[in-house]
């Protein structure tokens, strides 16, 4: 219970930095809460090929969120180490699959991703390449996390397909907000559902 607290306190931490300050808080605490995630699993995981996969994608993220926060704007760099953690938290869930796979995921996740890319489209730029493969990509693994879910039906394997799905909304809300127009509440909403998506993942490797 109190590494949950301690993950809790350091990203509510790091999300009232960043409207009020401190900006030394706002620095400590954006990757600290992650590699609190990360400890949590060294501690309490199995220690299995499936856990494995999950720190290396939380490692990636870590580096992400070091790029995304940095004064200079690390956006291509920030966007590419997400791109990783979302490759290996696939391999983690195609990994655990035990039926068959079902085709009606896929379409629905790909009717959304090209929904929301035509939005950001006209805003892209250079980026348009880089971003429509990220959302690709993050569409995957999300794909990826559902199927582990139906094909065994277990807790871990839940956790794993509501962390994808919350990562989907929070990776939505940060182009929204980064390419469609800047909204005051976007900090709060975009890390609340980042951290609680790397969260959910650790529980679904607590839950093996």
């Amino acid at each position: 219970m109190w590494v949950w607290l301690a993950v809790s306190f350091s990203a509510l931490l790091h999300i009232n930095a960043a409207y009020r300050g401190p900006q030394w808080q706002f620095y400590l605490f954006k990757p600290l809460t992650i590699v609190l995630l990360l400890a949590t699993i060294l501690q309490f995981g199995q220690g299995d090929g499936y856990q494995q996969w999950i720190i290396a994608g939380l490692l990636c993220s870590v580096a992400g969120d070091i790029f995304l926060m940095l004064p200079k704007d690390k956006f291509l760099p920030g966007l590419t180490s997400f791109l990783l953690a979302h490759i290996v938290y696939s391999l983690a869930f195609w990994n655990e699959l035990s039926g068959p796979i079902v085709w009606w995921l896929p379409a629905l996740l790909m009717g959304a991703g090209i929904i929301v890319y035509l939005l950001l489209l006209p805003s892209l730029g250079r980026l348009a390449l880089p971003v429509g493969v990220y959302i690709g990509v993050i569409l995957q693994m999300t794909w990826a996390a559902g199927e582990y879910w139906l094909t065994t039906r277990t807790g871990a394997g839940l956790a794993a397909f509501a962390g994808a799905m919350v990562f989907l909304v929070s990776d939505t809300l940060l182009a929204l907000d980064r390419f469609r127009g800047n909204f005051r509440a976007a900090t709060g909403s975009i890390m609340t559902t980042y951290y609680l998506a790397q969260s959910l993942l650790v529980v679904s490797v607590l839950l093996r």
